[in-house]
Formats: C-alpha cells, sequence, structure tokens
C-alpha cells in the first residue's frame, strides 16, 4: 500500500496509512480461516527522521513530529497488533529504493555541476529492488515477527554518495545545500541491518556503488 501522490500529501497518506491499514487490520481479524496466516507490511526507514546522523536500529524510537511519519508509524503498530490472531506479522523498514527503471545512481550523476535543493549532510538509508523481494520471501519462509529494517550496507551523506559516483565517472561534483529547508521531510540516520543479518539473510546487493549481477 502506497499513497499515489510522489510528494507528501497528507489527506492521502491519512486515506491509506490510517483508513487504509486500519480497515485491512480489521478484516484479517475476523476472517473465518483457521489456516495459519504470515503477512509482511512494508514500511520505511525514514519513520527514524532526524536521529543527526548517528547508527540507529530497530529500538530506536520512531520520529512522531512529523505528520507522515506519525502516520507510518500508526500503521505498523495496527499490523503488529495481528500477531496472536492466527497471524505471524513483521514489519519490514525498507530504505530508498534503487534497482530496475529507479536508476538512483545514473539520476545523481545527471545532477553533476548543479545545486539541488537538498541538505547534502543528511545520511539516507537504501535497498534494492531485489533485495526487498528475497526479504519479503525470507520474511515469509523464517516467518519473521516484530520489526526489521531492510536496507543495504551504504552509510553515507548524500554528498559523499553523489562525490563518489561523479569522481568515477570524472564529473564535477552535485553541489548541495548545507541547511534544511523549513517545509522538510527530514532523514538523517544510519539505519542498521544487523537484526536481519544476524538470522541469515545477507544484502545482494549491498550498494549502489557496486555492480549488480544478471539473475
Amino acid at each position: 500500500m502506497a499513497p499515489t501522490s510522489v510528494s507528501m500529501e497528507e489527506d492521502q497518506y491519512r486515506a491509506v496509512y490510517g483508513t487504509g491499514v486500519t480497515s485491512l487490520v480489521e478484516a484479517i481479524k475476523s476472517r473465518q480461516s483457521e489456516r495459519p496466516l504470515h503477512v509482511s507490511y512494508l514500511s520505511s526507514a525514514g519513520v527514524y527522521g532526524n536521529q543527526l546522523g548517528a547508527v540507529c536500529d530497530e529500538s530506536t524510537p520512531t520520529d512522531r513530529s512529523n505528520t507522515a511519519n506519525a502516520l507510518l508509524a500508526d500503521a505498523e503498530e495496527a499490523v503488529l497488533s495481528l500477531n496472536g490472531f492466527g497471524t505471524s506479522t513483521c514489519v519490514l523498514r525498507l530504505g530508498g529504493i534503487y534497482g530496475p527503471n529507479k536508476d538512483i545512481a545514473s539520476f545523481i550523476r545527471s545532477a553533476s555541476g548543479h545545486m539541488v535543493p537538498k541538505n547534502g549532510s543528511h545520511i539516507n538509508a537504501w535497498v534494492h529492488l531485489r533485495d526487498i523481494v528475497q526479504g519479503i520471501d525470507f520474511a515469509y519462509q523464517q516467518r519473521l515477527h516484530g520489526v526489521f529494517n531492510l536496507v543495504d550496507d551504504l552509510q553515507v551523506s548524500r554528498r559523499d554518495l553523489s562525490n563518489l559516483l561523479c569522481d568515477d565517472e570524472g564529473l564535477a561534483p552535485v553541489i548541495w545545500e548545507n541547511h534544511d529547508r523549513s517545509d522538510a521531510r527530514i532523514f538523517n540516520a544510519r539505519v542498521s541491518n544487523e537484526k536481519l543479518k544476524q538470522l541469515g539473510f545477507q544484502p545482494s546487493v549491498r550498494s549502489m556503488l557496486d555492480p549488480v549481477a544478471a539473475i
């Protein structure tokens, strides 16, 4: 489930993560079948908000000062309430998605020499589309329950990431702002994926800096 708007539209977020998720949870709770059910809910690592670049894991409190993050966190709690109703439920907090049809590396390189109106000092979390698919399968096979960060191993700032990508092609660096805009939804955290790794899951794509083997 996701809003159709690219930008954060509060009405859409409330419709999807408030009304929509609540309705689905109630429908699952009232199902007649006694067959065990596993649910993997895809959330966002963005719920950590601004951690000032610190390392955070699944025990780190979510950021409820931002409306979008608060709605996402409430949706997670609603889904996790299914545990114990013949259902095992896990929440997978995804980083920013890259992969087929989402070539973030090329997009960053295309900004070479240009100003991007975002804070370049912030650290974002990322995940390859392939690892989302494999992570969902892993969660199902292991019948995971609880919250897990599904992100790759990259933990660098936007500025450092763009410098690495542009330097590799001999391109001018991307020019980033060094401040936050008043209306910006801030995400700045080194998101740990150790919890999933300790259970045996390894990202097949460690970062967008690495070549991706064909399937």
